[in-house]
Protein backbone atom coordinates (compact mmCIF):
# COMPACT_ATOMS: atom_id res chain seq x y z
CA UNK A 1 0.00 0.00 0.00
CA UNK A 2 0.97 3.50 -0.86
CA UNK A 3 1.24 6.28 1.63
CA UNK A 4 -1.16 8.32 1.02
CA UNK A 5 -3.55 6.56 -0.65
CA UNK A 6 -6.79 7.43 -0.66
CA UNK A 7 -8.19 3.84 0.25
CA UNK A 8 -5.69 3.83 3.18
CA UNK A 9 -7.19 7.10 4.51
CA UNK A 10 -11.12 5.75 4.07
CA UNK A 11 -10.74 2.61 5.78
CA UNK A 12 -8.60 3.87 9.03
CA UNK A 13 -10.25 4.12 12.19
CA UNK A 14 -10.89 7.83 13.30
CA UNK A 15 -8.32 8.91 15.92
CA UNK A 16 -8.92 7.66 19.49
CA UNK A 17 -9.71 11.18 21.67
CA UNK A 18 -6.82 12.29 23.67
CA UNK A 19 -8.85 12.41 27.18
CA UNK A 20 -11.79 11.26 28.11
CA UNK A 21 -14.96 13.33 29.00
CA UNK A 22 -15.46 12.98 32.27
CA UNK A 23 -12.08 14.28 33.24
CA UNK A 24 -11.53 17.34 31.21
CA UNK A 25 -12.38 20.28 33.85
CA UNK A 26 -14.53 21.87 31.47
CA UNK A 27 -18.90 21.65 31.57
CA UNK A 28 -19.00 19.41 28.69
CA UNK A 29 -21.11 21.17 25.39
CA UNK A 30 -24.28 20.10 23.82
CA UNK A 31 -21.84 17.91 21.29
CA UNK A 32 -19.95 16.18 23.83
CA UNK A 33 -22.85 15.46 25.95
CA UNK A 34 -24.89 14.05 23.13
CA UNK A 35 -21.86 11.91 22.06
CA UNK A 36 -21.33 10.17 24.96
CA UNK A 37 -24.58 9.01 25.68
CA UNK A 38 -24.94 7.96 21.50
CA UNK A 39 -22.61 5.62 19.88
CA UNK A 40 -19.03 7.28 18.88
CA UNK A 41 -19.18 9.52 16.15
CA UNK A 42 -16.92 9.80 13.14
CA UNK A 43 -14.57 13.02 12.94
CA UNK A 44 -15.96 15.48 10.86
CA UNK A 45 -15.20 15.78 6.73
CA UNK A 46 -12.30 17.80 6.48
CA UNK A 47 -13.57 19.86 3.02
CA UNK A 48 -14.89 23.36 2.29
CA UNK A 49 -18.19 24.70 2.69
CA UNK A 50 -19.97 23.25 -0.21
CA UNK A 51 -21.64 26.89 -1.48
CA UNK A 52 -18.72 28.98 -1.05
CA UNK A 53 -17.37 29.83 -3.88
CA UNK A 54 -14.02 28.85 -5.86
CA UNK A 55 -12.72 32.47 -5.80
CA UNK A 56 -14.21 35.37 -4.34
CA UNK A 57 -16.16 37.98 -5.51
CA UNK A 58 -14.31 41.65 -6.48
CA UNK A 59 -15.54 43.85 -3.70
CA UNK A 60 -17.49 46.61 -5.91
CA UNK A 61 -16.04 49.99 -6.68
CA UNK A 62 -16.49 52.65 -3.87
CA UNK A 63 -17.42 55.96 -4.75
CA UNK A 64 -14.03 57.39 -3.82
CA UNK A 65 -12.02 54.77 -6.23
CA UNK A 66 -13.78 56.30 -9.52
CA UNK A 67 -11.22 58.37 -11.72
CA UNK A 68 -11.71 62.19 -11.09
CA UNK A 69 -10.28 63.03 -14.22
CA UNK A 70 -8.01 65.24 -12.90
CA UNK A 71 -4.32 62.75 -13.37
CA UNK A 72 -2.22 64.41 -10.55
CA UNK A 73 -5.32 63.73 -8.23
CA UNK A 74 -5.55 59.92 -9.48
CA UNK A 75 -1.68 59.31 -9.62
CA UNK A 76 -1.56 60.38 -6.20
CA UNK A 77 -5.20 58.45 -5.17
CA UNK A 78 -2.91 55.19 -6.32
CA UNK A 79 0.08 55.48 -5.36
CA UNK A 80 -1.69 55.92 -1.61
CA UNK A 81 -2.82 52.65 -1.79
CA UNK A 82 0.43 50.70 -2.86
CA UNK A 83 1.75 48.92 0.25
CA UNK A 84 4.69 46.95 -0.21
CA UNK A 85 5.62 45.43 3.24
CA UNK A 86 1.57 44.05 2.65
CA UNK A 87 2.37 42.88 -0.59
CA UNK A 88 5.07 41.35 -0.20
CA UNK A 89 3.74 39.43 3.59
CA UNK A 90 0.71 38.34 1.23
CA UNK A 91 2.28 36.93 -1.82
CA UNK A 92 2.17 33.23 -0.86
CA UNK A 93 -1.51 33.86 -1.20
CA UNK A 94 -1.32 34.18 -4.31
CA UNK A 95 -1.90 31.45 -7.01
CA UNK A 96 0.75 30.50 -8.75
CA UNK A 97 3.08 33.37 -7.44
CA UNK A 98 5.49 31.22 -5.73
CA UNK A 99 6.30 28.67 -8.50
CA UNK A 100 6.90 31.37 -10.70
CA UNK A 101 9.21 33.83 -8.44
CA UNK A 102 11.32 30.59 -7.70
CA UNK A 103 11.72 29.34 -11.73
CA UNK A 104 12.15 33.05 -12.49
CA UNK A 105 14.83 32.91 -9.47
CA UNK A 106 16.89 29.67 -10.21
CA UNK A 107 16.52 30.34 -14.31
CA UNK A 108 17.90 34.06 -14.15
CA UNK A 109 20.73 33.27 -11.63
CA UNK A 110 21.23 30.21 -14.07
CA UNK A 111 21.47 31.97 -17.09
CA UNK A 112 23.29 35.34 -15.52
CA UNK A 113 25.82 32.93 -14.16
CA UNK A 114 27.05 30.84 -17.89
CA UNK A 115 26.84 34.47 -19.72
CA UNK A 116 29.51 35.56 -16.99
CA UNK A 117 31.60 32.47 -17.27
CA UNK A 118 31.27 33.11 -21.20
CA UNK A 119 32.08 36.67 -21.34
CA UNK A 120 33.21 37.97 -18.35
CA UNK A 121 31.35 40.96 -18.06
CA UNK A 122 29.58 41.27 -14.71
CA UNK A 123 27.17 44.28 -16.10
CA UNK A 124 26.39 42.15 -19.09
CA UNK A 125 25.91 38.91 -16.96
CA UNK A 126 23.52 40.85 -14.83
CA UNK A 127 21.03 42.12 -17.63
CA UNK A 128 20.95 38.84 -18.50
CA UNK A 129 20.02 37.41 -15.01
CA UNK A 130 17.26 40.11 -14.58
CA UNK A 131 16.45 39.76 -18.01
CA UNK A 132 15.92 36.37 -18.15
CA UNK A 133 14.14 36.50 -14.74
CA UNK A 134 11.66 38.67 -15.70
CA UNK A 135 10.98 36.81 -18.96
CA UNK A 136 11.35 33.07 -17.18
CA UNK A 137 8.80 34.47 -14.39
CA UNK A 138 5.90 36.03 -16.61
CA UNK A 139 6.08 32.78 -18.68
CA UNK A 140 5.41 30.83 -15.43
CA UNK A 141 2.47 32.32 -14.66
CA UNK A 142 0.88 32.80 -17.52
CA UNK A 143 0.89 28.44 -17.60
CA UNK A 144 0.11 28.27 -14.15
CA UNK A 145 -2.75 30.75 -14.81
CA UNK A 146 -4.42 28.70 -17.84
CA UNK A 147 -3.95 25.46 -16.37
CA UNK A 148 -5.57 27.24 -12.92
CA UNK A 149 -8.53 28.41 -15.09
CA UNK A 150 -8.61 25.29 -17.43
CA UNK A 151 -9.17 23.24 -13.89
CA UNK A 152 -11.82 25.65 -12.36
CA UNK A 153 -13.95 25.28 -15.88
CA UNK A 154 -13.67 21.58 -15.38
CA UNK A 155 -14.85 22.19 -11.76
CA UNK A 156 -17.10 24.29 -12.94
CA UNK A 157 -19.00 21.92 -15.29
CA UNK A 158 -18.79 18.84 -13.24
CA UNK A 159 -20.21 20.39 -10.47
CA UNK A 160 -23.13 21.82 -13.00
CA UNK A 161 -23.67 18.41 -14.35
CA UNK A 162 -23.64 16.77 -11.24
CA UNK A 163 -25.91 18.87 -8.87
CA UNK A 164 -26.59 15.92 -6.62
CA UNK A 165 -23.29 15.11 -5.98
CA UNK A 166 -22.48 18.52 -4.11
CA UNK A 167 -20.79 18.69 -0.57
CA UNK A 168 -23.66 20.61 0.79
CA UNK A 169 -25.71 17.43 0.21
CA UNK A 170 -23.31 14.94 1.72
CA UNK A 171 -23.42 17.41 5.08
CA UNK A 172 -26.80 17.42 5.32
CA UNK A 173 -26.54 13.45 5.73
CA UNK A 174 -25.64 14.50 9.69
CA UNK A 175 -22.08 14.32 11.44
CA UNK A 176 -22.45 10.64 11.83
CA UNK A 177 -22.60 9.56 7.99
CA UNK A 178 -19.81 7.41 7.03
CA UNK A 179 -18.90 7.30 3.42
CA UNK A 180 -20.50 3.95 1.39
CA UNK A 181 -17.04 1.47 0.83
CA UNK A 182 -14.67 2.18 -2.15
CA UNK A 183 -16.74 0.34 -5.02
CA UNK A 184 -12.84 -0.68 -6.97
CA UNK A 185 -12.98 -3.73 -4.56
CA UNK A 186 -9.81 -2.54 -2.93
CA UNK A 187 -10.15 -4.27 0.50
CA UNK A 188 -7.38 -3.70 3.66
CA UNK A 189 -4.23 -5.90 2.47
CA UNK A 190 -3.29 -6.62 6.54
Amino acid sequence: MFWGSSSSSASSPPPAPSAPASLSTAPPTPTQASSSTSKPVNAPLNIPAGNSPITPDAEPIRPDETLTGDTAADLKKALARIRPLEDFENIGKIPCARNSLLYGIAGGAGLGAVRFLGSRKPWVAANWAVGSFILISGFQWEMCNRARRKELAQMRAITERYPHRHISKLKQKGSDWVPPPSSTGEGNPS
